[in-house]
């Protein structure tokens, strides 16, 4: 009888061992020759960012004759902690965008979407990652980013893409972007 109580408390410690054997490990990224996570391949932002940042319902396109062509998806926001928290000139700005969206906006009108919306249209772009340097090939109109590890200094004029300069803090590379045209919007 005594034995009985052993053999279900060692059965119980063994059942309750073997989830932990079947847990898979955390994800660790391939890694460059300098130990940095590799970010080269091509990549695609799966998600409605292009058209809202934070969560937003679906809602009809600006050309009501092209139907559910020219519509805007609803979609989950993409914004750690839901909300932009923009300074009041900003969101008065972000309001502005959106009501002359049609004679304004940057996709719109075929001028580069700059950073970071370049990042998240529905097109992908390549990565090209070295020790030096990371570029990135958008298949939206051509744009290109050059982003440096070491900085260069201030950007000498303002452009679409603006100058990125990164770092790396453990595995995250955190890119800094400065020298950006004052047309540049983050959404629709």
């Amino acid at each position: 009888m005594a034995r009985r109580p052993i053999v279900l408390m060692v059965c119980a410690i063994g059942f309750g061992a073997v989830p932990a054997f079947g847990q898979t490990p955390a994800y660790r990224a391939p890694r460059t020759s300098d130990g940095h996570p590799n970010l080269n391949g091509i990549w695609q932002a799966m998600n409605t960012a292009n058209w809202d940042l934070e969560a937003h319902a679906a809602r009809q396109g600006l050309v009501l004759e092209l139907g559910a062509v020219g519509a805007e998806p609803g979609g989950l926001s993409v914004v750690e902690g839901g909300t932009i928290p923009y300074l009041p000139a900003a969101l008065a700005q972000r309001k502005e965008n959106f009501q002359n969206r049609l004679k304004a906006d940057p996709e719109i009108m075929c001028y580069l979407p700059g950073v970071p919306r370049a990042t998240y249209m529905p097109y992908p772009f390549q990565i090209f990652q070295s020790d030096k340097a990371i570029a990135i090939a958008y298949e939206y109109d051509g744009a290109f980013r050059n982003i440096y590890l070491k900085d260069p200094g201030p950007p000498p004029v303002d452009t679409w893409m603006g100058q990125s300069v990164a770092r790396w803090e453990g595995d995250t590379l955190v890119v800094d972007v400065t020298g950006l045209d004052e047309r540049t919007w983050f959404d629709r």
